[in-house]
């Protein structure tokens, strides 16, 4: 089952979650996403998107044409 969370990005460009929670539906991320904006000024977007886990966002940023940083060169 999905789950989606709102993010934001603030003054200096950084992401960040201003709630910690998740919700069933999207619709219902959107509402909260509402009274987000009203809490957090100096966001400057925000969004929702749907939550991933760790395994999501390790091979979405896996670099293949490079060697580990383990392997090491001599």
């Amino acid at each position: 089952m999905d789950r989606w969370i709102v993010m934001g990005r603030d003054e200096c460009n950084e992401e960040f979650r201003p709630s910690d929670k998740s919700w069933a539906s999207e619709d219902e991320a959107y509402t909260e996403l509402s009274s987000l904006r009203e809490r957090y000024a100096e966001a400057r977007s925000m969004w929702v998107e749907m939550l991933r886990d760790k395994d999501y966002y390790l091979e979405k940023h896996q670099d293949y044409d490079y060697p580990d940083d383990d392997y090491g060169y001599y």
